[in-house]
C-alpha cells in the first residue's frame, strides 16, 4: 500500500451542544471524543493530521504532543476543510478523511474501509439507516458504483426514500483528491464547499467509486447533541464491560456499572450493582466492590472489599475492607 495519512476534521462549532466546550471534547467514559478516533487512526499510521477552528488552542493544546494541526479559520464545509490540509500532506499516497465526533469508530472498521478500497479512486464508508432523514443519500449505479452522494437538503423526494447514507468517512487517493478538490463549487443548498462532490467528479471521469457498508449502523455517525453522546455511551460501556467479563470480571448488573475506557480490573472480582469506577483506577484480583461504589483513580489491590463508599486518589491495600458510607479522598483530588 502507498504511504497511509489521516486528516481528522475537528473544525466545527457544535451549536447543538450548547456548550463552550468544543465539541470534540466532551467526554465519552472519561476520554474526550476527539481521542477515540485520531487513536483509531493511530494504530495504522503515524500520519495523523487535525483540522482544527472552532476551540482550536484548546484541541491543540490538548493534543500538541501527539499530532499536528492545520487550522480552518472558516468554516466553509468538509471540502474547505481538507484543501487547507493539502500544503500539509504528501504528493500522493493513501488518505483516510475522518470526522473527529466519531468515537464508536475503531481501527477494525478502518482496515475494513481500506481493504475495499484497493485501486479505487475513493471508497465512502457508508451505513444504512430506517430513518435516513438528515443524511446524504449513496447514489448507486446499475454495477453497485457509488455514482454520488446528495446531501438531504439537495435530495428529491425519490432520493430521499434511500436508506444508505454516507457517514462522513472516506479513504481518497490523495494524488487524485488534489486535482479534483480545487473544482469543487458551492452550488448547493448550504453554499458550502462538499467534500462528497469529489465523488461524483471522479465517477464521472471514470475513476473507481466503491464503499464499505457498516453493518453496525450507529458506529459510524458522528454525533451533534447530548443526546446522542448519551446513546453513544451506552454503545461504549456495553463494550468496555464485554471486555472486561471475558476477562474474568463478574458484574451482576452490567447495565448499572459505569466503567471508564482506561480501567483495568483483575479477574474473580465481582461488582455489584450502580458501581462508577472512572479515569486512572486499577482494581486487583479478588476484589468486591459495590453496590454504590464510586472510584476516581484509585489503587485497589487484591482481595479488598469497597461497600456504599466514595474514593478519589487512594489506595485500597490488600484485604482491606471499606464502607459502607466512607468517603476518601487525596490531597490532590477535587473535594466531595
Amino acid at each position: 500500500m502507498n504511504q497511509l495519512w489521516a486528516v481528522v476534521l475537528a473544525a466545527g462549532e457544535g451549536k447543538r451542544m450548547h456548550s463552550d466546550l468544543p465539541k470534540v471534547l466532551h467526554h465519552l467514559c472519561g476520554r474526550p471524543m476527539l481521542s477515540y478516533i485520531t487513536g483509531s487512526a493511530s494504530e495504522l499510521t503515524d500520519n495523523v493530521l487535525i483540522v482544527v477552528g472552532h476551540g482550536a488552542s484548546q484541541v491543540q493544546e490538548l493534543y500538541k504532543n501527539k499530532y499536528s494541526f492545520v487550522f480552518q479559520e472558516q468554516q466553509l464545509g468538509t471540502g474547505h476543510a481538507v484543501l487547507q490540509s493539502l500544503d500539509s500532506l504528501p504528493s500522493e499516497g493513501t488518505l483516510l478523511i475522518l470526522c473527529g465526533d466519531t468515537p464508536l469508530l475503531t481501527t477494525e472498521h478502518l482496515k475494513s474501509l481500506l481493504s475495499r478500497h484497493n485501486e479505487n479512486a475513493v471508497t465512502v464508508a457508508t451505513t444504512n439507516l430506517p430513518d435516513p432523514s438528515g443524511y446524504g443519500r449513496v447514489i448507486r449505479d446499475d454495477s453497485n458504483r457509488v455514482k454520488c452522494i446528495i446531501e438531504d437538503r439537495d435530495a428529491s423526494k425519490q432520493e430521499k426514500k434511500i436508506s444508505e447514507i454516507n457517514t462522513g468517512t472516506y479513504c481518497f487517493d490523495l494524488h487524485l483528491l488534489r486535482e479534483y478538490l480545487p473544482r469543487l463549487s458551492t452550488d448547493n443548498a448550504q453554499q458550502e464547499y462538499y467534500l462528497t462532490d469529489v465523488v461524483s467528479l471522479l465517477y464521472r471521469d471514470g475513476y473507481k467509486t466503491g464503499a464499505y457498508v457498516i453493518d453496525e449502523n450507529r458506529v459510524g455517525l458522528g454525533i451533534n447533541n447530548r443526546a446522542q453522546l448519551a446513546e453513544a455511551a451506552v454503545l461504549m460501556r456495553e463494550k468496555i464491560n464485554h471486555r472486561l467479563m471475558m476477562q474474568g470480571v463478574t458484574m451482576v448488573d452490567p447495565g448499572s456499572t459505569y466503567i471508564d475506557y482506561d480501567v483495568t480490573i483483575g479477574p474473580d472480582t465481582t461488582l455489584l450493582p450502580n458501581c462508577v469506577i472512572e479515569k486512572g483506577t486499577t482494581v486487583g484480583k479478588g476484589c468486591l466492590i459495590g453496590p454504590n461504589s464510586h472510584l476516581r483513580g484509585v489503587k485497589v489491590e487484591e482481595k479488598a472489599v469497597i461497600s456504599q463508599s466514595h474514593l478519589e486518589g487512594v489506595t485500597v491495600k490488600a484485604g482491606e475492607r471499606i464502607g459502607p458510607f466512607d468517603c476518601r479522598i487525596s490531597e490532590n483530588s477535587e473535594n466531595c
